[in-house]
C-alpha cells in the first residue's frame, strides 16, 4: 500500500505529460496586436529604380597631340612616320602608326 501511495502521483503526472496538448486557443501575448510604424524597421528595399541602368551619354575621347590611342579619330589620315609638324596638326599615335587631321 505504501508503494501505491508513492506511485499514484507519479503515474498521474506522467499520464498528463505524455498526452497531447489540448487544442484550446492560446491567449494572445500582450502588445503584439498593436504594432505601430515606430516599432517597424525596414531591412531591405528593392524598388523599381533597379529595373533600368542609368542613362549615360557617350562623349568621344578628347584626342591630345602625341597621345596613344586604340582607334584613330574619324576623318584622320594615316602616316607611317611622324610628320614634322605633328604638334601643330594635332597628330596622335595608334599603335606604331601616326594619324593626323
Amino acid at each position: 500500500m505504501k508503494i501505491m501511495k508513492c506511485l499514484a502521483p507519479a503515474l498521474f503526472l506522467s499520464f498528463f505529460a505524455m498526452t497531447p496538448a489540448s487544442a484550446l486557443p492560446a491567449s494572445p501575448a500582450a502588445g503584439l496586436d498593436t504594432v505601430t510604424a515606430s516599432n517597424l524597421v525596414q531591412v531591405q528595399h528593392r524598388g523599381r529604380h533597379h529595373a533600368r541602368p542609368p542613362v549615360r551619354h557617350h562623349r568621344p575621347p578628347a584626342y591630345r597631340p602625341g597621345g596613344r590611342y586604340s582607334t584613330a579619330p574619324r576623318g584622320y589620315r594615316r602616316y607611317g612616320a611622324r610628320p614634322h609638324d605633328w604638334r601643330a596638326r594635332r597628330c596622335v599615335m595608334v599603335g606604331p602608326v601616326w594619324f593626323c587631321p
